[in-house]
Order: C-alpha cells, then structure tokens, then sequence
C-alpha cells in the first residue's frame, strides 16, 4: 500500500479526495440553499436531479474530449468549470441561475470521473490498478462523511455564499493538483473525436457492453436502491430518525473500512470473483430487508450491505479500465461510464415506481432478486479482466 500511496497520492487520491468532499457537500448545500432563497420543495428536489442529469449527459462528450485533448485537459477542464459554477452560485443566487449551474456541476464532475478513469487506465500497471481505483473510490466513502459534516458547519457559521466560495476555493486547489502533479499524455493519432467515434467504440466492443456493461449497470441499480430502501424501510418499521440513522451508519462503516482490502482482492484472485460477491450480498441483504422486525435486525442487514458495497469498491471503474482498447478508448469510457450511470439513475425510479404499484416489501424484493439474478448473468456470461502480465 505504501508504494502505491506514493506513486498515486498527489495525482489520483488528493485530489479525488477534494472533488468527493466538494460533490458530497453539495448534495446538501444544494436544495437547501434552493430554500434558502425562496424555492420549493419540488424545486430543491430538482436541482438535485439536474446535476444527476449533468452527469449522464457529461460521459460521451467527455469521451470524445479524451481523444483530442487527452485526459489531464479534460480533468482540468472539469475542475475549472466546478470553480466556474461554484462561484457563479455564490454570487447570484436566484433560481436561473442554480438551474443552470447545478447542471454545470455535474457536467464537470461527469467529465472528471471519464478523465481520471483514462489517467489510471494509462498510469498504472494492471497487477496495481484494482488498488488504485479502490484508494479512488474510497476517496468518495471519505467524502460522504466529510463533505456534508463540512457543508453544515460552514453554512451555520458563514451562509450558503460564504460557503460556496469557500467549495470553489477547493475546486481550484483540484486545478492546481492536475496541473503540478497528473503528467500529460498525448492522445493516439488513431483515436477520433468525432461522433463516429461513438458509433464506432459501440460497434467494435458490442460483446462486451451486452455482457459487462450490463453486469455494471445492474451492480449500479443495486447499489443506488440499497441507499434508498434502507430508509424506506425504517420509516416503515416505525423507527425514528435517529434510529434509522444509526443503522445506516453501521453499514457505512463496514463500506469505508473495505475499500483497501477490496482493492487488493481484485488484483489478487481477479475481478470477475468481486462482482459475483459483491452482487450476491447486496442482493441477499436487500431481499432480508422485509424479514427486519426492529432496530437490531435493521442494523444487522444494514452491516451485510456495508459488506457486499464495501467489497465492490472500484471494481466497476477497475473492469472498466481493463477492457477499455487502445483504439477509441476515450469513446469506450465515455459509454462505460453512461451504463453505470443510467443504473444510479434507474434504481430509485423503478422504486417509485413498484412501491406504488405493488408495495415496499415487493419492490425490495425485486431488487434484490435483480442483484442475485445479476451474480449468476456475471458467472455465465462475463470474462475475468484481470490478466498477469505474462498472459
């Protein structure tokens, strides 16, 4: 780990650390601050959405972007458009304006996350990378809890401006980061930036979007709904807030302590054995949720998830960086990317949908069918990744 942390510390994980913290902050400083102003509820809600939409919206342009200017302009790219839309809410705050910012906020950090999976991609070795990417994604555990605790400490001691400016101040230290310490890489001469390009990195890598792009998808819908049945769940075992907190804590414990060991597994014995893992204990955990009668059993199935999330810890991005060609890769990362991010999406909007239309207890039940049914789709029909150099 210590070699690992030196050679990827100031390229990869600072600044990916400041990037989560700023996005994670922003999930609160965001609808409420969309109050703050004189906004409804419905309209704190969509802003919400609109920087979901940014980032799905981000991932093929971004691609394309990466075969002409190369993966240090994009990330710079994205870090300055987040100083550019953090400012610009700090400054007007009225409603145009956060619409059009929240959606700039997740362009930028769709582009980020295309431009760092290609910098690592290029920058480490493929025995290595399951640990580099997982050090990437534990960067977000870390700012899951630290951005929002931040978010709220500034906003009560300065304001949502003051709070703004000071999120955009650390976007910048990001440019700073990228600039000093991500070295540049020219793009290939045969990768296009056109729109064909697209077309064409669909065509050639067909096979393996209908078998690992499906298998991440359906491992992004799992993990999107687990956020969000956990709650549900809660409220309707009559638990209060402060209960249902406790037990989601409990899983993201076990989430953030897992991040390093899960890396180190998938460079191990491969990451076609993590996927299947991971998928089974998300999928299990949530179909026991039905079954939780109190606090106790809550937390219980709540630590199981922490356990199935916290074991697929980069593996997406990992796999994702193993099958991404030489040729159009930059329009090969920008669709990997667009299938893990349409499954974040798809998860609480199917949950709507079949908890109005049949109950709560049927649609965690699907889902965590869908999460089991995905494990055996990886077992039959998805190729292991990971390969020794000499292989």
């Amino acid at each position: 780990m210590t070699r690992i942390l030196r050679k990827f510390f100031l390229p990869v994980v600072c600044p990916s650390a400041i990037v989560s913290i700023v996005q994670q902050a922003m999930l609160v400083v965001l609808p409420l601050y969309v109050l703050a102003i004189g906004g409804t509820l419905a309209q704190s809600a969509m802003i919400i959405g609109l920087k979901g939409i940014g980032m799905m919206l981000a991932d093929l342009p971004a691609g394309l972007l990466l075969a002409r200017f190369g993966d240090k302009r994009v990330m710079l790219g994205a870090a300055f458009a987040s100083v550019l839309a953090l400012l610009l809410m700090s400054q007007f705050p009225t409603m145009p304006v956060l619409i059009s910012t929240a959606l700039l906020l997740g362009l930028a950090h769709g582009s980020w996350l295309v431009g760092r999976i290609s910098f690592i991609t290029d920058a480490s070795s493929i025995e290595e990378r399951g640990r580099v990417m997982a050090l990437s994604a534990g960067t977000i555990r870390l700012g899951n809890v630290i951005g929002p605790l931040l978010a709220g400490m500034l906003i009560a001691a300065q304001g949502y401006q003051v709070t703004l400016a000071v999120f955009a101040i650390c976007s910048l230290l990001v440019v700073l980061c990228v600039a000093r310490w991500v070295s540049y890489t020219k793009p290939q001469g045969h990768d296009s930036h056109s729109v064909i390009a697209l077309r064409d990195a669909l065509i050639d890598n067909r096979k393996v979007f209908l078998t690992a792009g499906v298998a991440s998808f359906a491992l992004m819908l799992v993990r999107s709904s687990r956020a969000l049945l956990l709650p549900l769940t809660g409220a309707a075992l009559m638990l209060d807030e402060t209960s249902i907190g406790i037990a989601i804590s409990a899983g993201a414990i076990i989430d953030t302590l897992l991040f390093y060991p899960a890396g180190s597994l998938s460079d191990r014995i491969g990451r076609k054995p993590i996927f299947i893992t991971s998928l089974v204990l998300l999928g299990m955990s949530i179909s026991l949720l039905p079954l939780a009668e109190g606090l106790w059993s809550l937390i219980l199935v709540a630590s199981l998830m922490g356990l199935g999330n916290g074991v697929s810890a980069g593996v997406i991005m990992t796999m994702g960086s193993d099958l991404a060609p030489q040729k159009n890769r930059g329009g090969f990362i920008g669709i990997w990317r667009l299938f893990a991010d349409v499954g974040v999406t798809s998860g609480p909007l199917i949950i709507g949908f079949m908890v109005k239309l049949a109950g709560l207890a049927v649609a965690t039940c699907s889902i965590g069918l869908l999460g089991l049914l995905g494990s055996a789709f990886v077992v039959k029909a998805v190729a292991e990744t990971h390969r020794k150099p000499a292989e």
